[in-house]
């Protein structure tokens, strides 16, 4: 698809019956990057879900280890967790009451005479799998699946270790509604042909030629996009280079997360499909402790975060993203050409037609206690 200039159908972007089958099956057949594992060190600390269609709670024990549930009691629904909580010593719903130990067993339920013969073990709370890997954690939305994340990821954990992720401190996180197909909302980042006209009064200074190399393992998409100042690469001594310090390196996680590596600072972009034309965005960086110092580094610290979520993102790729969506419901294109540059886009869309293929839809049904 590299070699070729693609169609896509805007159908893709705006079909309702298209979104459904991607929520039912992309989003529950693979794991799902949640954040950094900073946030939620200490026993009893815990990350909510910030998709309500996925409403889970990932908790740290008493034990140090990482447990994950829906957020959701088993007796009539009600949300476990909304967030306002400074630490968690128990599950409490509520609305009635029960409670739950932090591995889920139910624990208490109040006036118990109202369920005689009640099995609690029947009523435990419905697990998840987690994994962390890199200071980063994984959920799946399948209970009873595995998560391997060596399989999973391939060279991209590699990666992740080798950036050192896990000494990373988180600065801010935010979440903005994008009136936008969450498909569209990733694509901008997957192709610089647009960099030199979209970003010429920010991005296309450092990044002057809009040159991207890529590797790809399994759904996965790495790629790497050459600074202005590239060439001077060659008087670095071969074993003092830091890739970063002449490109960008950027991953495309399989389904809904997008990760830019910069020299001092990450930033975790990850999407939630609402609607066709309505994603949840949240964006989250991190960075190097050691190069942000008082109160001139929070200032700088500031001034990145305002620059790539306010003016490059949010003002430039999902602003012209936005647009896009809305010209798609007055019939101008009924496909979207890709040029050769644009190759990474048919790509990323093959690999979500390849997902629909290989797993059924399936939305997830709580079964009831036999």
């Amino acid at each position: 698809m590299l070699d070729r200039v693609v169609q896509l159908p805007v159908n893709i972007y705006t079909d309702p019956d298209i979104l459904e089958k991607e929520t039912s099956s992309v989003f529950r057949h693979y794991p799902m990057l949640v954040g950094h594992a900073s946030r939620i060190q200490k026993p009893g600390s815990y990350l909510l879900s910030d998709w309500d269609s996925f409403p889970y709670v990932i908790v740290r024990t008493q034990e140090g280890h990482l447990r994950g549930f829906l957020n959701i009691c088993r007796h009539r629904g009600a949300r476990l967790v909304a967030g306002t909580e400074p630490c968690l010593k128990a599950f409490v719903c509520p609305f009635h009451g029960w409670s739950y130990d932090l591995d889920g067993k139910l624990k208490g339920v109040t006036k118990p005479y109202n369920f005689p013969d009640l099995d609690k073990h029947a009523f435990s709370l419905i697990e998840l799998p987690v994994a962390e890997r890199a200071g980063l954690i994984w959920i799946h939305p399948t209970p009873g699946a595995t998560i391997n994340l060596d399989h999973f990821l391939g060279f991209v954990g590699e990666d992740l270790d080798h950036f050192g992720l896990k000494e990373l401190v988180p600065y801010r996180k935010s979440q903005i509604i994008k009136e936008a197909n969450w498909k569209l909302l990733i694509k901008t980042y997957l192709e610089g042909y647009h960099v030199p006209y979209l970003h010429r009064d920010t991005l296309s200074h450092a990044f002057r030629k809009g040159v991207i190399a890529h590797h790809e393992y399994g759904p996965h998409i790495r790629l790497a996009a050459a600074r202005t100042n590239f060439q001077e690469i060659v008087n670095v001594q071969a074993d003092q280079r830091r890739i970063l310090d002449f490109a960008s390196v950027y991953y495309s996680i399989f389904p809904h997360a997008f990760f830019i590596m910069h020299p001092d600072y990450v930033s975790i972009n990850l999407f939630y499909p609402e609607a066709p034309n309505r994603t949840i965005w949240t964006h989250e960086m991190l960075y190097r402790p050691e190069q942000f110092h008082g109160e001139a580094g929070m200032k700088a610290l500031e001034k990145r975060f305002s620059y790539t979520n306010d003016v490059v993102f949010d003002g430039e790729d999902f602003a012209i993203a936005e647009g896009v969506q809305r010209g798609l419901v007055h019939g101008g294109n009924a496909m979207h050409t890709l040029g050769l540059e644009e190759g990474l886009l048919a790509i990323f869309q093959q690999n979500i037609e390849n997902a629909l293929m290989a797993h059924p839809s399936s939305p997830f049904i709580v079964k009831g206690p036999d």
